[in-house]
């Protein structure tokens, strides 16, 4: 089923049997996920999806409102268009509940997220590769697998703008290139040989991120590391 539609409970049929047949699938399929301590995307999606949900729940007229109206009139006394609403009780009900049915399970699912999330944050150590520049708005940082003698690294840029009086940063990340751990090269020695690849940063800020336990690299590992770098950079920019 793959991923769910961002407006999945207000499109297409409304029908309680139909919406929990789509529910039931697409959250069977993010419980495999979770089984295999795959987090992402999943766990971000479940959350925008629950937030939306109770929003809707606790919010008659935003549940009305996202469904289509027919313009029926105007109101030339207050000069404004007068709306007739498409939805009528019956679908309304089927809306209720379907929420009533979808809450509890994206709750208990959401839970099950946040564990596996807890678990991978306590099981990655968090380091740096030498001594730290003054200037750390770009530079690496390295993902090394439990029991691997691989270690992934990747660019970082870090950035701030002022977006309506409030400082909004920006994470930009990618793939750079890949090492093997050897006796001779040890992972506190790969920053010699990313300078070498990459001399326009001469000293550079590297940060390790070994883990403790069996992580899957993709979905868990690298997202999580993304997160306590930026909140590393936020805290110590």
């Amino acid at each position: 089923m793959g991923t769910l539609s961002e407006n999945w409970l207000t499109e297409g049929l409304m029908d309680f049997e139909y919406k929990k047949y789509r529910i039931l699938g697409y959250l069977q399929e993010v419980e495999a996920h979770f089984k295999e301590q795959k987090l992402y995307p999943d766990f971000a999606e479940l959350i925008a999806h629950y937030k939306k949900l109770v929003l809707l729940k606790n919010n008659a007229i935003s549940l009305e409102n996202n469904f289509k109206k027919n313009l029926s009139g105007i109101d030339f006394a207050n000069m404004t268009l007068k709306y007739q609403s498409t939805i009528d009780d019956e679908s309304l009900n089927e809306l209720k509940q379907i929420i009533a049915f979808c809450e509890p399970l994206f709750a208990d699912e959401l839970s099950k997220g946040k564990n596996i999330f807890d678990f991978a944050e306590q099981h990655i150590f968090v380091d740096h590769i030498g001594i730290l520049p003054l200037y750390k708005k770009e530079g690496y940082f390295m993902l090394h697998p439990y029991q691997s003698k691989q270690v992934s690294v990747y660019t970082y840029s870090f950035s701030k703008i002022n977006l309506l009086q409030q400082d909004v940063y920006g994470l930009q990340c990618n793939y750079f290139s890949t090492y093997t751990l050897s006796l001779s090269k040890p992972v506190d020695k790969l920053k010699l040989d990313i300078i070498h690849q990459n001399p326009a940063l001469p000293n550079p800020a590297v940060y390790l991120f070994k883990a403790k336990a069996a992580l899957p690299k993709d979905e868990t590992f690298l997202p999580i590391a993304k997160r306590l770098l930026y909140k590393n950079l936020q805290t110590n920019p």
